[in-house]
């Protein structure tokens, strides 16, 4: 049966999803492996072809730990005749004296042995064949020796990652020198770190690097299962990434997948189940002690009256909510509840790898789930809670057509189905955060449902947690993804030794849907008890039933990609090693159901590549290089781009003086590069633009009236019509950004292999960034700041690792570690000169906050204060000499420094120089961690950290300043007890101000006061395991068992405390939260 038929009974009979994806799994598994047992059938013709002085040679054919092989293959050199060992290893052939026989074996070094007078058994003890991996490196379009690269380029393996989860994504923080990764989020399915290659470079256009998957431009990798992944290769400088044209600037990242060996088919299965907990849950006041602090806020307001005055929630009141005496009209109601103390996780992956000597293939199927933080009570038959849920399929199929032709067909895929309140997990985890505990219990105590009383819309602010999370239906987004790629290579040596031919075709295709169903609950507000006691409720909300689904939404993408290069690889006098290549390369990416009809056209880039290296004595090396593209985004005649890149390297450990020496400094070896790349990924007011060049005009708009407008009857009213106007210009001279980079880096190995070191200093200038114009004057005429290539910025820093290694009897340790500082700076803005140069963007770091200077609170002695003789109510009046602010401001408000002397705080006191980072991307990155194996234990801890980033407490602060929103929208976190009181009113040492009973902008102001270090110190990762010794597994007919345990996430050093420091000021915290988590995993071969 055809894997299509297959697929297709499948489908017919319904069978569950999990049983239909290992279905195909094993039918994959089983079409390569019968391709290849076809193939390996055409290695060894057996026949009787014996000389007439043949005589019978025996023996036994073992592994190395003495174990016997059965199938090895045995034939007499030269000859047609052979045999395969038997079940116990055994073999019998006849052969003459001085005949070779040759015995293979998948997985192992081919074995020969002369036939020698008068022998008669021949014992063979095979080797297993290895490649290291170490002595090879993913780059641009290939792979070089490592010894060659002049480049700066870090591999890393999957396991070396220490991955558990979702998302390999989420794991490479502070694990390769360069790469500064943030995870801005906690929620399953959008929880991917972004991550920037040697900090970001450019302040309007994008920054995210090129994602290449086993040669093919991608755009993400986190969804591809860590089982999956071979290496993850980061290239860095223009020698690695000039070959990518005007997609190289933000550097590139090379993930290659897994293939097939010449082995025998190995089988590995992975299970892991993981326990999640939330980390820094915000605390909620109760509803007695935020009242309370209510009632100290309109005493405020108030001028702080020492008689007279009456509180809002007198003491009977308070009373009531502190003890709890009728939770219907004095609830307390703590919305956290609704979130579960601890969430689950499950990964289950089987992988098949093996072939011979014509066909290899690797085969793998994966599933993951993960659930929600949200504890949901389903009202009706439907469920609502969130859930995430990943199927995974991969073959890898590498097939020797002839000696001098190679053929590989890849295939790929994942569908991805989340279920989810039609609440989004934010929306709901900031209300939940937000809404007040004291207005409405999650349901009345007769099973009314409750809502606030000014609750207009089922997803507003004021709506019930409760309720979003269990009456307002629920959402299912699906999106299924199939990659497919085959290539060929055809050896050209009868050209030329070394030369070859390269191609390769890929089609992706991605689906996204999304079905609702929607739902509102019969809600009501109690505003108080009848004679007998029963609730007076009065209505918000009609309700409505479940709806039937609907098909929200729905989108798709497609791409191609064609790639064809002519490759040359040769060493001459077996010093000089020369390699050149030339290659083409086209895609196109096209896009459905886009906002206009101008982004659903296709999207087109065309790439020449080309490039040569030279080396000498395996000690110096010179590489040039350059890419070519092409992008039907920019006017005709400004589509291409040039991007050379030259770079060079010395050994200087391969030097004969270097020779007394080695065995201490075993390597010493020195790169540099220079070249330029660029960035296509224009954007302009913070948006993806297509087709920039374009004039653009606005109809319908307050502009140039074209005639008089149409009346219904085909007459004209005689009204001029409403018009158009140009909303842009025509600007065909733009194009994408470009940076030129320097590299200079040196490697370091010491005591022959047991210290490993790299550094790297680089600096780059990225200029044409495309800006608005800020200084055209405005008697100019023109409506709008036309567009241009004129933004300029520098970035430079160092990357940094080590790795350490030693053995102590049984036991090996290893130590590892790796820094990153980057420092950019803004070197042409096309700002207006402003009158103070502390309030110059030009010269800044990109995203550097404008703040005012906090100097403290003011106390009473800077007043001159008035008491009312009745009231008691105090006036303040700020002392002659003072700076007056542009609020009436009293003791325990923010005191703001006069930066330009003036006598008034007003913005021209805001600096760029405030002493803080920006809050983009940290500056600094780091790693460090330590392994232990001991006899199959195993032992291992990780930190990250991050360093010269700031967080601004207020930005989009939710519910952290007590008030903000006022009583009625918003709850008071614990943190609302660390403020100014009257009490106390010289005490500087709190987290807020004077507080108020609504905004007041005075002290909101984004200033030093408020701005946070938000460098963090993180336990990532911990883990211990257990490796069953071989003799054991053997009896159990496996080839390994190991069980392991690792924690993530387990504890954080920082200044920030409320909420996780990774999410630096995303809404104060109000935001769906990050997890530590436990695993408990089995990895199993066959």
């Amino acid at each position: 049966m055809k894997i299509s038929e297959k697929i297709t009974a499948i489908r017919h009979r319904h069978v569950p999803m999990q049983k239909a994806m290992l279905l195909v799994i094993v039918s994959l598994f089983c079409t390569a492996n019968s391709v290849y047992a076809i193939a390996d059938k055409n290695d060894v013709a057996v026949t009787n072809e014996i000389t007439q002085s043949a005589i019978t040679i025996s023996g036994l054919v073992t592994e190395g730990d003495g174990n016997p092989l059965i199938g090895v293959t045995v034939t007499v050199k030269g000859t047609t005749t052979g045999v395969m060992t038997d079940v116990d290893g055994r073999y019998s052939i006849r052969a003459a004296e001085g005949q070779t026989l040759e015995f293979k074996y998948i997985g192992f070094n081919t074995e020969t042995r002369q036939v020698k007078k008068g022998e008669t058994s021949i014992n063979i003890r095979m080797v297993e064949s290895s490649v290291d991996l170490e002595d090879v490196v993913i780059v641009g379009y290939g792979q070089q020796k490592k010894e060659s690269v002049v480049s700066a380029i870090n591999t890393v393996t999957s396991k070396e990652l220490a991955v558990t989860g979702r998302s390999l994504a989420n794991s490479i923080a502070g694990q390769i020198a360069g790469v500064i990764a943030i995870q801005p989020s906690g929620e399953p399915g959008y929880d991917d770190s972004n991550f920037w290659i040697r900090g970001v470079s450019s302040f309007a256009g994008g920054t995210s690097p090129l994602i290449v998957v086993d040669g093919v431009p991608r755009g993400s990798f986190s969804n591809i299962p860590v089982d999956e992944i071979e290496t993850f290769t980061v290239l860095k400088d223009a020698a690695a990434t000039a070959v990518y044209g005007a997609e190289g600037a933000n550097g590139v990242v090379l993930v290659t997948t897994k293939r097939g060996k010449a082995q025998k088919t190995a089988i590995s299965f992975n299970m892991e189940h993981a326990m999640k907990t939330p980390i820094r849950l915000p605390e909620i006041l109760d509803s007695y002690r935020s009242l309370n602090l209510y009632n100290e806020a309109i005493w405020n307001d108030a001028g702080n009256p020492l008689a007279g005055w009456v509180a809002p929630f007198s003491d009977d009141v308070l009373e009531k909510y502190r003890t709890g005496v009728d939770t219907d009209l004095y609830p307390n109601t703590n919305w956290m509840d609704l979130l579960r103390d601890h969430t689950y996780t499950s990964r289950y992956t089987i992988n098949f790898r093996g072939g011979g000597d014509k066909v290899k293939f690797f085969v793998s199927g994966a599933y993951y789930n993960e659930d929600g933080i949200y504890k949901g009570n389903p009202i009706e038959n439907y469920d609502a809670n969130l859930k995430y849920e990943r199927y995974n399929l991969r073959s890898n199929i590498d097939m020797d057509i002839t000696k001098t032709t190679k053929m590989t067909v890849d295939m790929s895929g994942f569908y991805v189905q989340q279920n989810a309140p039609r609440s989004t997990a934010d929306r709901l985890f900031s209300a939940f955060t937000i809404f007040p505990t004291h207005l409405i219990p999650m349901v009345y105590s007769d099973g009314t449902f409750s809502d606030h009383p000014l609750n207009t819309d089922a997803n507003a602010e004021r709506a019930n947690p409760y309720n979003l999370l269990n009456n307002v239906g629920y959402t299912k987004n699906w999106e299924v993804t199939v990659q497919t790629r085959v290539g060929l290579e055809q050896k050209l040596d009868f050209i030329t030794d070394g030369l070859s031919w390269k191609g390769s075709m890929s089609f992706d295709s991605f689906t996204q849907g999304r079905i609702d169903r929607a739902k509102e609950a019969e809600s009501y507000y109690a505003e108080g008890r009848d004679a007998d006691g029963n609730l007076i409720l009065k209505q918000i909300k009609a309700g409505s039933a479940l709806a039937n689904p609907t098909s929200s939404s729905s989108s798709g993408e497609k791409r191609i990609y064609l790639e064809t290069s002519l490759n040359y690889n040769r060493t001459f006098a077996q010093k000089h090693a020369v390699t050149g290549l030339i290659l083409y390369n086209q895609k196109e990416t096209q896009y459905q159901s886009r906002s206009n009809g101008i982004e659903m056209l296709p999207y087109r880039k065309q790439s020449v590549v080309a490039r040569g290296t030279y080396g000498f004595d395996s000690k110096y090396f010179l590489e040039a290089s350059f890419g070519m593209t092409g992008s039907e985004n920019f006017a005709k005649g400004h589509r291409w781009g040039f991007f050379p890149a030259v770079g060079a390297a010395w050994t200087v450990s391969q030097e004969n003086f270097m020779k007394n020496i080695e065995n201490t400094l075993s390597k010493l070896r020195f790169r540099v590069s220079y070249g330029r790349t660029g960035n296509d990924q224009v954007r302009i007011d913070n948006t993806d633009i297509r087709f920039p060049y374009r004039e653009k005009v606005n109809e319908g708009a307050s502009g140039y009236p074209l005639g008089i407008t149409q009346g219904s009857g085909g007459g004209g009213t005689n009204n001029p019509g409403s018009g158009i106007v140009e909303s842009d210009y025509a600007t065909p001279l733009l194009q994408w950004e470009i940076e030129d980079k320097f590299n200079l880096g040196m490697e370091v190995g010491l005591f022959r292999g047991k210290v490993d070191m790299g550094f790297d200093y680089f600096h780059n200038e990225r200029s044409s960034i495309l800006i608005r114009r800020q200084t055209i004057p405005s008697a100019s005429g023109l409506r709008v700041s036309p567009m241009q290539n004129f933004g300029k910025t520098e970035n430079q820093g160092i990357d940094a690792n080590i790795v350490i290694r030693h053995e102590i009897g049984d036991v090996s340790l290893s130590a590892r570690g790796n820094f990153t500082y980057t420092k950019n700076k803004v070197t042409e803005y096309d700002e207006i000169p402003q009158v103070y140069k502390y309030q110059q963007y030009t010269g800044q770091s990109i995203g550097q906050p404008l703040l005012y200077i906090a100097e403290g609170l003011y106390t009473p002695d800077d007043f001159n204060i008035t008491t009312d003789p009745h009231t008691k109510k105090q006036t303040y009046k700020l002392k002659e000499g003072l700076p007056v602010p542009g609020a009436v401001v009293a003791p325990g408000d923010i005191k703001y420094k006069d930066l330009n002397g003036d006598g008034v705080i007003d913005t021209y006191d805001r600096t760029y120089d405030n002493g803080f980072y920006p809050s983009s991307s940290p500056g600094i990155v780091y790693g460090f961690g330590l392994n232990a194996e001991w006899k199959g234990f195993n032992v291992g801890v990780f930190f990250q950290g991050t360093g010269n980033v700031s967080a601004n407490l207020l930005n989009k602060a939710e519910n952290f300043v007590p008030f903000l929103r006022g009583l009625e929208q918003q709850s008071v976190r614990t943190e609302g007890l660390d403020r100014w009181r009257f009490e106390d009113p010289y005490n500087q040492d709190v987290l807020f101000p004077r507080i108020h009973s609504t905004s007041y902008s005075h002290n909101q102001e984004w200033s030093t006061w408020w701005h946070r270090n938000a460098s963090f110190l993180r336990l990532k990762n911990v883990e211990f395991g257990y490796t069953f010794s071989k003799k054991l597994v053997q009896k159990v007919k496996l080839d390994g068992i190991r069980l392991y345990v690792q924690g993530q996430n387990l504890y954080t050093w920082d200044s920030i405390k409320f909420w996780d420091p990774e999410l630096r000021d995303a809404r104060s915290g109000a935001k769906y939260p990050m997890s530590s988590s436990w695993t408990i995993g089995l990895d199993v071969t066959f």
